[in-house]
């Protein structure tokens, strides 16, 4: 009974294993690249700046308390997937892996993807 029982428990943790390995970004460490982004989510709303993939979408940034800092960008040719052209993007002061996008009277906050 108890060879049975851990050959169980082995066929359930292999097929666990295997299952999480299929997730874009598993595994690899560091940030997501837009590819892996849309795989998760083919609608994500996301923009691209120096190398890095950020989205928004996510609730809880939302609820963060934010200070807009210095503007580090601006959104160009083939940089977000639904941000308009001219769009300013800024830093806030008390976190690294936010960003605030301006446009049009609007601001929207974008989170940092990264792989696990």
């Amino acid at each position: 009974m108890r060879f049975f029982t851990t050959i169980l428990v082995l066929l359930l943790i292999s097929s666990v294993l295997i299952g999480c390995s299929a997730i874009p970004g598993k595994n690899e460490g560091g940030t997501l690249s837009k590819k892996q982004v849309l795989e998760l989510n083919p609608d994500a709303d996301l923009f691209e700046l120096d190398g890095k993939v950020y989205k928004t979408g996510v609730d809880w940034i939302e609820e963060e308390e934010l200070t807009k800092g210095e503007q580090i960008g601006e959104i160009s040719n083939g940089m977000a997937n639904k941000l308009p052209i001219g769009a300013k993007v800024f830093a806030p002061e008390e976190r690294r892996d936010i960003l605030i996008v301006e446009y049009d009277g609007k601001e929207k906050r974008y989170l940092l993807q990264v792989g696990e």
